[in-house]
Parts: C-alpha cells; structure tokens; sequence
C-alpha cells in the first residue's frame, strides 16, 4: 500500500510524484498512458524539465516510485489531470471527474484526497467531494478533502514546486493542515492555509490578472500602432514611474493556464466578468490583427506563402499548447494563405491542427513574408542573408521587436512591429521612407 497516490504524471503530477518519492514517501503515480508508466517505471521521463530526469532517477531507484495504470488504496490521493476548455470555452472537468471515480472503489476512512488541477470555484467540494461521497462516505467526516493549486512555470517546474509558496485550501482545518504536512517535507516556500472556495479563486484570479495585464499592453500596443508611435520606447519611459510597471506587447498568450483559466470565471460569473472577456478578446486577436498589417502593405500575393517562427507560447521551452502561432496560422489559412511553421525546440508534429518543422530553411523557402511569434533565442542572431537566401517575398513581421531590423532594412526587406506606429520600408540609400499603417509601403 503506497501512502500516497498521485494521479496524472504530466507536467506538474509527475515532478510533484518525484519529489514526494525523493522525500521519503511510497509513491504510485497513475495515468492512463500505458507508455508514461512504462517509461516511469523503467526511471525515464520524456518531459524536458530542468533537473527533472536526475530527480525521477532517484526516485525510482529508491524504491520508492513506482507507476501503474489504476489507483491503489493510499493514504493520501494528488489529483494532478487536466482541466481544459472546450472550443466554446466551456470547462471540460471531465478527466477530474473521471478520477475521482477510479479513486472511489479504494478510498478509505481516514484518507486525505488532493485536488491540484485548476477548477472552477466549487469544484473540490461539488465535484470531487459528491462523487467520494457516493460510497457512504462523507467529507470532512469520514476523509479529508482540500484544493492545492499549482504555481509552476514550464520548463522550470522542479524548482518552482520546491521553491515557490503554496495555498491549500482544505474543506475543514484539519483537512489543510494534513495537506499542508505533506508539501512541507518537499516545499520551501511558505504555505498558507485557506478554504477550499478561497483557494480556488486565487489560482483563477492569478493567471486571468496576468492576461489582464498583458491584454492592456496589447491595447496600448495598438493605439501605439494608430497614432506614430513606438510603444516599445513609450514602455520604457512609462515604467520609470515608480508604481508603474507595463508587460511587453506580444501575438497574444498561450500554455495551459493564462489563456484558459479566465474562462472558469466567465463561465460562472457571465454578468460580472466583461472586462475579462474582452482581455481574452485582445489576446486572441493579436496574431490575426499583425496579419492585417502584413497584408495591407499589398506585399503578399493571394495564395501567397506564410512562415512563422515559433510555436512554442513562450521562448525557450518546447511546449506548443495554446501558442498564438495557431490563431495566427488560422487567419493566414482563412485568408487563402499557404503556412508553414518552425521552432527549433518543439518536437516535429501536428498541433492545433498545424504542422510544425525543426528545419527553418524549409519553412522559408519561397515565402512571401515571414512573422516571429515566440522570441527563442535561436532567431535573435538570424541574419538577413539567410532570409533573403529562402525567402522570395521580402516582408517580415516581428511580433517581439526581437530581430535585427536596421539589417533586414538594409537588405531590401520590410518590417512590420508590432506596437509600431509605422511600416518601415527598405533603405535604397539615404534616410529609410516610412509609411503610415494602412497606407501602401513603396
């Protein structure tokens, strides 16, 4: 009998089930992945995360981690699954649920049940606490039932779960304090101790201020666009005051929290919650409106050729989930566009719908225009020889103000910024001619 089942070993189940091993308790992990668990099971991970491989190592050496397709009884049961949305930005909490009646046939009184996915307000208790308590037993009597949210970012998870604080959110205070005896063997970071309602919210409300946040740069982007300025200059200047502190504009924003998790309270609070809707408005639209610019210089031929560069939803990591590079290749393809797309981190598939490709120069080849989407190191040094070798059009779109502007003008191209009030045209000797956005760059 393990003294704790952790359930779903994705990107945050299974370095939370590492460290748990590491620190001194039996681990199962469980997922329906009969792959995950062999690769587990045999002290291997697929998931590239900073020290993870050396920290699932010990674990499984140890003896103290193992996997398997089905819970067992435990002391304690992590839901770690995930919580997405639909295609009308509905919460799907199927897998959830969907859990907690594989965890049923073998919980017992006196265990301690962990919800650590993102759920919408009520989810512990309405959710996960009814379907337990259809075996007779009820929470807060007969086992303890609380909400630990995640505060991980990608590609640094391992140490953020060791070093960032936590909130648990227990169904009773007993309930908290257990849970929060668990976390503490492997957390260094300070844990606070809430209800399960509270809990919940917090988690919901850091991401959606965040996508607040990054939509009002956006915003400040566009009139940027409209009105000559360089946003980027005007950023800079802004920030010096001391209570100010605006993000960087960009396509939009991706991953499996910020664009998702401002849903659960649309969903449930319609009424209350316009301004969050039009945040995610303004980031969806991002990709799509640097489309409109690019096209609007008439550069682009219809049927032309679109290469976008990145599609992981931040720099530096290989995950693709939710990058604005998909909305941004859905309105190329809408608009009767050829796409292609490239990162030189994420693993050659299909995602969203959308091929992506590890070889730059075929993605540039004979494309009319290119776009940066995700600032990876990889395309800060790129020079305008190698663009101008591939390419056949000579229109470039940055949505980072990442790429080496003054070269590309020099070699004939044309540059579209984001948060740029103007269309930077090729510098045929003397000053470089510019153009107001929606005006024809010549």
């Amino acid at each position: 009998m393990a003294e704790i089942c952790v359930l779903g070993l994705g990107y945050v189940g299974l370095p939370t089930a590492s460290l748990l091993a590491t620190s001194g308790f039996q681990v199962l992990g469980v997922d329906i992945n009969r792959e995950v668990v062999a690769s587990l099971n045999a002290g291997k991970t697929v998931l590239k995360e900073v020290g993870l491989d050396a920290v699932v190592r010990q674990a499984v050496a140890s003896g103290n981690l193992t996997a398997s397709t089905a819970p067992e009884p435990s002391d304690t049961f992590v839901i770690c699954v995930p919580t997405p949305t639909t295609p009308e930005h509905g919460v799907d909490l199927e897998a959830v649920k969907s859990v907690a009646k594989a965890i049923a046939p073998v919980l017992r009184r006196g265990n301690l049940v962990i919800l650590e996915s993102t759920s919408p307000i009520g989810t512990t208790r309405d959710v996960v606490g009814k379907i337990l308590a259809r075996t007779g037993m009820r929470p807060g009597a007969d086992f303890d039932l609380c909400y630990c949210p995640e505060r991980v970012l990608p590609g640094n998870t391992i140490h953020e779960l060791v070093n960032n604080s936590r909130v648990v959110g227990g169904c009773t205070p007993q309930a908290a304090l257990r849970a929060k005896a668990m976390y503490e063997r492997f957390c260094r970071g300070s844990i606070a101790i809430a209800d399960d309602l509270t809990a919940e919210l917090c988690k919901l409300m850091e991401n959606t201020y965040r996508d607040v946040n990054i939509a009002v740069a956006n915003v400040f982007a566009r009139i940027a666009e409209e009105s000559g300025v360089d946003i980027w200059q005007a950023i800079s200047l802004a920030n010096l005051h001391p209570r100010v502190n605006i993000l960087s504009p960009g396509p939009g924003v991706g991953g499996h929290c910020i664009p998702v998790d401002p849903w659960f309270l649309i969903e449930q609070h319609p009424q209350l919650t316009g301004l969050l809707r039009a945040a995610r408005e303004v980031n969806d639209t991002q990709g799509p409106r640097m489309l409109a610019r690019l096209v609007g210089t008439s550069m682009i031929p219809r049927g032309g050729k679109l290469a976008i560069l990145g599609a992981a939803y931040k720099a530096e990591i290989d995950d693709p989930r939710e990058s604005p590079a998909y909305l941004l290749a859905a309105a190329a393809i809408g608009a009767g566009l050829e796409v292609a797309i490239h990162d030189p981190l994420v693993e050659p598939g299909t995602y969203h719908g959308h091929d992506v490709s590890n070889d730059l120069g075929a993605t540039l080849d004979g494309a009319d225009a290119a776009v940066l989407v995700t600032e990876h190191s990889a395309y800060r040094t790129l020079s305008s020889r190698f663009f101008s070798r591939h390419m056949r059009g000579r229109l470039i779109g940055d949505c980072r103000n990442w790429l080496n502007h003054q070269a590309l003008r020099l070699a004939g191209f044309t540059v579209v910024r984001l948060g740029a009030g103007e269309v930077a045209t090729p510098a045929l000797g003397g000053e470089i001619p510019v153009v107001a956005f929606g005006g024809v760059a010549t």
